[in-house]
């Protein structure tokens, strides 16, 4: 069973009459202890999707246009703020996207993750001081009791972003959202916090949904994979079948435009002609038209659905073979 389903979720910025729709039609699905991967260009709509099924997008400008979102037997989209803020922190973790200024700069870091237990929890003061400790050891924070006392600006990206996945996890969710939470990292911390993740999500039995726009990521710890393009779902597999043999144009391109170890040193990088068009410039047809060699009349007129073949599906009348 799903612990998190999203189906058919549309949204929109800017006021009544002038929206632009961003997200249009997205669904997808994460089991307990899987890693869905969520893919693509800047400007695709992962971000956005994300917060937005858990009801984080700022609204305004955001509006849910139609959707659901299924935490477990709870439409998220059905509840009011009281219930929303009483699933974020506690089913629900978040690691947001910049460690840089995800935290409060002028509360010190024991400040902030305590909040998170005496907002969903009734422990008592030296209860909640244990637990944080044990989670900040549990990231890998050395001197845990010192950066208890520390602001975020004393800290490193790479220790913020651990003090960002302890805050997440404290409650130990059954649903975490990582927005591109290694971006900001060198390779060698990057590694590491993958191989955190992965052994929290074994030990917890966490679902994680997974913004990133590194397929090389993608591939080390994902599960299932989920291609994004211009606020669409273009093509979903897991991920082995999606390497071996991507079936979307863009999917192609992606992971042509993605250098190898083996990659001749005189051969020139791959690269995607254009840019992920504008809201308010899609048309009627498949957005990723212009910029693909195999689109035909039908391509520029109509949309194709994102069609289910066995374990994969792929939005695209003219795939790759």
């Amino acid at each position: 069973m799903s612990v998190f389903r999203v189906e058919d979720l549309a949204v929109s910025f800017g006021p009544a009459g002038r929206r632009a729709r961003v997200v249009d039609g997205v669904s997808f699905s994460v089991d307990r202890g899987e890693t869905l991967g969520l893919v693509g260009e800047s400007g695709c709509g992962k971000s956005v999707t994300l917060l937005s099924s858990v009801r984080l997008q700022p609204s305004p400008p955001s509006h849910v246009e139609r959707g659901s979102a299924w935490l477990g037997d709870t439409d998220l989209m059905k509840l009011d703020a009281k219930a929303l803020r009483a699933l974020w922190g506690s089913r629900i973790g978040v690691v947001f996207q910049d460690p840089m200024t995800s935290l409060n700069p002028v509360f010190t870091i024991g400040q902030q993750l305590r909040e998170t237990l005496a907002v969903h929890t009734r422990l008592s003061a030296a209860e909640r001081e244990e637990r944080v400790i044990a989670m900040l050891d549990r990231v890998g924070i050395n001197a845990p009791q010192r950066r208890l006392r520390q602001y975020p600006h004393e800290l490193s990206g790479g220790l913020r972003q651990r003090v960002l996945i302890a805050m997440a996890l404290l409650l130990h969710p059954e649903l975490l959202l990582a927005d591109e939470p290694t971006t900001a990292l060198d390779v060698t911390l990057q590694a590491q916090i993958l191989a955190l993740l992965r052994e929290l999500r074994d030990e917890l039995g966490m679902g994680i949904v997974f913004v990133t726009h590194d397929l090389g990521v993608v591939a080390q710890f994902c599960d299932r994979v989920a291609v994004m393009y211009a606020g669409r779902i273009v093509e979903s597999a897991r991920v082995a079948d999606l390497f071996r043999a991507p079936r979307h144009p863009y999917t192609g391109a992606l992971l042509a435009s993605t250098p190898t170890l083996d990659s001749p040193k005189d051969q020139p990088l791959a690269t995607i002609e254009g840019m992920v068009p504008a809201p308010a410039q899609r048309g009627p047809g498949c957005t990723f038209a212009p910029r693909c060699a195999r689109a035909g009349e039908r391509c520029r007129a109509e949309a194709p659905a994102l069609i289910p073949d066995g374990d994969r599906a792929v939005a695209c009348f003219h795939p790759l073979s």
